[in-house]
């Protein structure tokens, strides 16, 4: 039993095809509150069988759907809601690897800025589609630029999820800019070690960027759509049934010795 349990402890998941997952996707508009999504799922994933991670895939539905509307206390608006937020599938590459390491994950739903005196948040709302619909895809996680008309006009100009810094091309297409206010992903095993993500108690964090300018001259002239993508790879189920079992034979035997 003890040499089982060792073995289980140790053994490296070379090439594995799946990792269960648990974890958070943070929605956060310029300084306002931020939305948070709690998921979990398997994930699809590949290793070179040193356990260095080199893609992922999560299915779509791992996060969401929510809506929630989150009350403010500006002048400058009353509330901020999120409708119908859910991931659809994303694919990412070289996500031990660091820079440029990422991929693209969309995400379904609506964020909207219920300016004063809209208490239907329709007629003169701040109204941010995630996802637009058409080819080639674009939007949040995805990249590309929207151009929405409407009683408030916006551009968006999205980056995919990254695990170092995101950069966006900002109204200049030759012009690459950081953005400070996200800090960069990461990935780590469980001893912190970025060669051995690929494996239970490994963690990764991406991290994408949208900025919106607004046709509106006074507040939220400008404005960014940041999200944060944190994963913690768990022991799958049979796993910790068999870690379960062996505890409970553990806890067994030792009653039976202390018994006269």
């Amino acid at each position: 039993m003890l040499l089982g349990l060792g073995l289980l402890l140790v053994a490296p998941p070379a090439g594995a095809a799946t990792l269960a997952f648990t974890g958070t996707l943070g929605l956060r508009i310029g300084i306002l509150p931020a939305a948070s999504l709690v998921g979990a799922g398997v994930a699809q994933v590949s290793d070179d069988g040193s356990l260095h991670l080199l893609s992922l895939s999560l299915p779509g539905g791992s996060f969401g759907p929510v809506s929630t509307s989150i009350p403010l206390t500006a002048a400058e608006a009353q509330s901020l809601r999120f409708t119908g937020i859910q991931n659809l599938g994303g694919v990412f590459s070289n996500v031990s690897g660091g820079p440029p390491g990422g991929g693209v994950m969309p995400l379904q739903g609506m964020a909207r800025i219920c300016l004063p005196f809209d208490f239907s948040c329709q007629s003169i709302a701040l109204i941010l589609p995630l996802t637009a619909t058409g080819t080639p895809l674009r939007g949040f996680g995805v990249g590309g630029t929207q151009n929405a008309p409407g009683a408030v006009s916006f551009t968006l100009q999205h980056a995919p999820w990254t695990v170092g810094q995101p950069l966006l091309s900002i109204h200049n297409p030759a012009t690459t800019i950081t953005t400070p206010m996200l800090p960069g992903g990461f990935a780590h095993g469980p001893a912190s070690g970025t060669s051995s993500t690929a494996q239970a108690s490994g963690a990764l964090q991406l991290v994408t960027v949208t900025r919106v300018f607004t046709s509106l001259t006074g507040a939220f002239p400008e404005l960014s759509l940041t999200g944060v993508l944190m994963l913690h790879f768990v022991p799958e189920p049979g796993t910790l049934l068999l870690l379960g079992s062996a505890a409970a034979a553990f806890a067994l035997a030792g009653r039976r010795r202390r018994r006269p």
